[in-house]
């Protein structure tokens, strides 16, 4: 093809808002068109986009049944061979799919405890890691996966991490730098609550800008 083509996308995420939906399931998914008990106690949330706050108040509301999963490995440990992550992804993988057979329904994968000797396991390769773990051991639809991630910072990393498996991300660091600058008095008058809910709000119009280039109507 030797010309530039301009298409519209398959669904306008503005004028047809009311058939696109961000809405994100938790639990023990099971079967969506059942009407049991197991279908009426699934927990949903509006969007995947979790602010620190509400990331505190889920796993104060999910309780015993998350699983925290350090994705960050020693420092030392690392050669030129890339043997280091290879070990760490193992690990991550292992632990996660013996949470799920342990009965866990929250997976929660995190690199809050990287340091100058932990290194942070690429969120986005722990994520798919994980789910595709999960998939292949016939697993994935008892538990949700949550990611609490520094390097994500804008739209396409959110996109690609759900993309990969994840099934809410908490960007920690994003927030972080948002609360420092309203430390600072650099977001004028605007109050810290209203400049995170203004982050967020603007990650989920581009998540529904992007799923509707797909064509894709609900997350």
């Amino acid at each position: 093809q030797n010309f530039s083509q301009v298409t519209n996308p398959p669904i306008d995420p503005l004028r047809e808002g009311r058939v696109m939906s961000l809405r994100t399931r938790f639990k023990n998914l099971g079967n969506v068109l059942d009407t049991d008990k197991s279908q009426q106690e699934v927990f949903v949330l509006e969007s995947p986009v979790l602010t620190t706050g509400m990331y505190d108040r889920l796993i104060e509301r999910l309780g015993l049944g998350t699983e925290i999963i350090d994705c960050t490995f020693d420092a030392a440990d690392v050669t030129s061979e890339g043997a280091a992550l290879k070990t760490a992804l193992e690990r991550i993988r292992a632990e996660a799919e013996e949470a799920v057979r342990a009965g866990r329904e929250h997976i929660i994968l995190t690199d809050e405890h990287q340091s100058a000797s932990r290194i942070a396991v690429p969120m986005v390769l722990a994520t798919g890691a994980v789910h595709s773990h999960l998939v292949a051991q016939g697993l994935r639809t008892f538990c949700s996966i949550t990611v609490r991630s520094a390097e994500c910072l804008d739209t396409h990393y959110f996109a690609v991490l759900v993309g990969v498996g994840a099934t809410c991300v908490n960007a920690y660091l994003a927030q972080d730098a948002i609360a420092d600058r309203h430390a600072r008095g650099l977001l004028g008058e605007i109050s810290l609550g209203k400049a995170v809910q203004n982050f967020k709000e603007a990650i989920e119009a581009g998540l529904l800008k992007i799923i509707s280039k797909m064509g894709i109507s609900v997350i």
